[in-house]
């Protein structure tokens, strides 16, 4: 008796199956949208999310410590060379006089030290003193003859005497005298130049510090961030503006090293700005990173694009899409992305023939994210499935809608 119910329910089973299968085939259709296998052209694309960005980006920044007194609006439209932020520069102005009233103090000291009229003076004493001694020798020593000759007397010869070492003994004195001054006035002059050196080293200082007080743009373009408000208190280095130029655009994207292995250099590349759907900017590649970055445990390259000038009205900043064109391919089977289904690392298609779908494993080659090129498994005419259903099995009917 059991043998017969475990009969029974193996038998139910069978036929649960056979229904089903049966149903698959002949019973409801599947509704599916069909695409065509083609041939042609098939160009090879890369995409991704990027950034779009002024060329020229300046950040101006504080180069000396002061009370800002003037910084543009954001938005404000500038011309290379034009002021953009000042800080205040009174004490700067006031410093830069006293110090060129020093400077000529200074130099009016030098130009007296170098007429050098204690100088001369001395250097006359020196003259007559000199002279008093010659003749003072001259006296002495004819009267040593004159007393060796016995016609004066010892007592005039040591008159004559005293008197050659006292006149002897200033000319030595007013040479020292001399030889001193000179020392100290030259001594003088190398001060004087080297606080006048000082003076113009700190007057050229404060000058630059006036000119580092006046913050001018270094490009045409627009202030696009005002950091730092009138009347407040900067440090050296603080930032007060960027100003960002608003004719040349780059856009910035970050590719996996996948995709890196796929550009070069100047490959032309479309970028779409979200804020312009439709609306398509041409470029081409000027910058690929040497090095990649970390970004979500994934290594990215950053690559820069020059784009090319145009009538959409770009901003810094505007994210976009961006596609590279990296390569073309003439003559290739192709078929839409859409009707491709991996399953376990392996691409399947579903042909579609007298409204009956047979799935094909495909062999593909280069692709791009519409299309995808066929190298077996597929021959051009044959209709395939797009987008196919999960319920959709191999030997399933189908019914063909509109897409």
């Amino acid at each position: 008796m059991k043998k017969w119910i475990i009969l029974l329910v193996i038998l139910i089973v069978i036929g649960g199956v056979v229904f089903f299968l049966a149903k698959g085939k002949d019973g409801k259709k599947i509704a599916v949208v069909k695409g065509e296998i083609t041939k042609g052209e098939l160009s090879l694309k890369v995409s991704a999310r990027g950034k779009i960005e002024a060329k020229d980006r300046f950040e101006l920044k504080a180069k000396i410590p002061g009370v800002i007194m003037f910084n543009l609006e954001d938005g404000t439209t500038v011309q290379k060379g034009e002021l953009v932020a000042s800080i205040d520069d009174k004490e700067l102005l006031a410093k830069k006089h006293q110090e060129k009233t020093n400077l000529v103090n200074y130099k009016n000291n030098l130009a007296k030290l170098n007429r050098r009229l204690d100088i001369k003076e001395l250097e006359n004493r020196v003259e007559g003193a000199t002279v008093f001694f010659e003749e003072a020798e001259r006296l002495f020593e004819a009267n040593k003859k004159l007393f060796e000759s016995k016609i004066i007397s010892m007592d005039e010869l040591k008159r004559m005497k005293a008197n050659y070492d006292k006149t002897r003994l200033q000319l030595e004195i007013v040479r020292i005298q001399l030889e001193e001054s000179i020392n100290a006035h030259q001594e003088k002059i190398e001060s004087t130049l080297s606080a006048i050196k000082a003076i113009e080293k700190n007057l050229s200082s404060i000058e630059q510090q006036i000119l580092w007080s006046k913050i001018t743009s270094p490009t045409s373009g627009i202030v696009a961030q005002k950091e730092v408000k009138e009347g407040s208190f900067v440090s050296q280095g603080q930032l007060l503006s960027i100003v960002v130029s608003d004719k040349e655009f780059v856009t910035k994207v970050n590719l996996d090293e996948i995709d890196i292995s796929k550009i070069s250099l100047n490959m032309p590349v479309a970028v779409i700005p979200d804020a312009f759907l439709g609306k398509t900017v041409s470029g081409r590649i000027k910058k690929i990173a040497p090095s990649p970055k970390l970004t979500e445990k994934i290594n990215t390259f950053e690559v820069t694009i020059q784009l090319e000038p145009t009538d959409v009205d770009l901003r810094s900043e505007m994210l976009c899409d961006v596609v590279i064109i990296s390569g073309l391919k003439k003559n290739v089977i192709k078929i839409s992305q859409e009707a491709i289904v991996n399953i376990e690392g392996k691409d399947y298609i579903f042909v579609i023939k007298d409204n009956i779908v047979s799935k094909r494993e495909l062999t593909l080659g280069f692709r791009n994210p519409d299309e995808v090129e066929v190298l077996s498994g597929i021959k051009q005419g044959e209709e395939v499935v797009l987008n196919p259903p999960l319920e959709l099995k191999d030997k399933v009917k189908v019914v063909i809608k509109e897409k």
